[in-house]
């Protein structure tokens, strides 16, 4: 009996891991031929993709157990995603929801090694058919402009986009890899992200692969009492940093605005590509959102002797701050005090990337482009160990 019931954990741990992964390809390659443009998909088949990510991950969300308070946590979070993305129009907060709640029983190092591997071949297609028309149909092949650089989108919408996807998909890797790594990966790994930088001049990843891999390296190499040291810093960090760049970000655009820190507003303004002068107009004609409201500008704008073009939000905190809702940004902060100290090393240091990423990009919300989110599901559930021996002596009272 007690065979036969180990055999019947172990089946139910299976079907949850391949539920979970299979529900994260269908969002993932959702989201990729959303940029793509090659794979351009009617609009029967998006709606089918999101039906069948819904299925599944509704599926594993109805197969798991539940304490009644951690239920009605749940329930309560879905609600107030599905609230903000009915208002604000951007639908992936539900499904970062979802897959956050849906973490019980999964190893998220085995659906990543399985989801980058999605990910690359998708990118290598992209990558051959821009090649092959920049040679023999360079009519065809698609550019970004950046103070008149050009800069190459391989068919994925952006030059940034493109350099997104490679990022996180390396990214992935790293993490999947972490126990097993060697340190001639690392530096391939940074390789080819640095490629692939040299032809679309995106800042953000490179500036993340870089810290990132540097982090990994010393978390491989340091020993003794500067293992101590560094542990203990990145601890610090990945309980703290969200939350002190939440404020940071909050207090500098509402001073500017009101007269304050226009030097320092200015300079950092200028070294993020205009990203905070974005949010404090938006702040300043819209206001704060507590739990999300719909935001829009005119194509041209002018604001206290600026001319703006277009309105592009690419710092996260800023754009919680005037759309998605204030409560995401003291949710997650208090999430990450709570929970980064139980954490291993390897999920600080990308808790700790994940809230310098947030600086630069706005789409980190989203656990199917970024999946750092992720990370924080067995711990909400508790830690996986214990929910797999529970499951386990559940199990084995059932057939003694």
């Amino acid at each position: 009996m007690t065979l036969l019931s180990e055999r019947n954990v172990q089946n139910k741990l299976r079907f949850h891991q391949n539920l979970f992964t299979l529900a994260l390809i269908i969002l993932i390659i959702k989201n990729m031929t959303d940029s793509s443009g090659l794979f351009k998909k009617p609009m029967w088949l998006d709606n089918l993709m999101v039906m069948t990510f819904i299925l599944v991950i509704g599926i594993k969300l109805f197969t798991q157990s539940y304490t009644y308070a951690r239920f009605i946590a749940f329930l309560l979070l879905w609600v107030l995603c599905a609230y903000t993305c009915i208002t604000c129009k951007y639908y992936y907060l539900v499904y970062s929801s979802l897959t956050v709640c849906a973490m019980q029983d999964v190893d998220l190092t085995k659906t990543l090694a399985v989801t980058c591997r999605i990910k690359a071949l998708i990118l290598a297609v992209h990558t051959s058919v821009y090649v092959w028309d920049l040679f023999f149909q360079p009519w065809l092949v698609t550019y970004s402009y950046r103070d008149n650089v050009r800069r190459m989108t391989f068919f994925m919408g952006h030059a940034n986009t493109f350099s997104m996807y490679v990022c996180w998909t390396l990214l992935e890797y790293l993490y999947s890899r972490y126990k097993k790594m060697h340190m001639i990966e690392l530096v391939v790994v940074w390789g080819i992200n640095t490629l692939v930088y040299a032809f679309c001049d995106s800042n953000s990843s490179m500036i993340i692969m870089t810290f990132v891999c540097l982090l990994t390296f010393f978390s491989k190499k340091l020993k003794g009492t500067a293992m101590k040291v560094y542990e203990a810093v990145i601890t610090f960090e990945a309980r703290y940093l969200y939350a002190f760049l939440s404020g940071f970000f909050i207090v500098l655009i509402i001073g500017y605005v009101n007269g304050l820190f226009s030097a320092l507003f200015m300079t950092l303004s200028d070294l993020f590509t205009g990203r905070l002068l974005f949010g404090a107009i938006a702040y300043d004609l819209k206001g704060v959102s507590l739990i999300g409201k719909a935001i829009s500008f005119p194509e041209k704008l002018y604001w206290r002797g600026h001319w703006i073009d277009s309105m592009v939000f690419d710092n996260c905190y800023i754009w919680m701050f005037v759309c998605y809702g204030v409560v995401y940004l003291i949710l997650i902060s208090a999430v990450f005090m709570r929970l980064g100290k139980k954490m291993t090393l390897i999920d600080k240091i990308f808790i700790v990337s994940y809230a310098l990423y947030t600086m630069m990009e706005a789409y980190v919300m989203n656990t199917g482009l970024v999946f750092p989110l992720l990370i924080l599901g067995p711990y909400i559930m508790a830690s996986q160990g214990k929910e797999v021996n529970r499951a386990a002596k559940k199990e084995v009272k059932r057939y003694e």
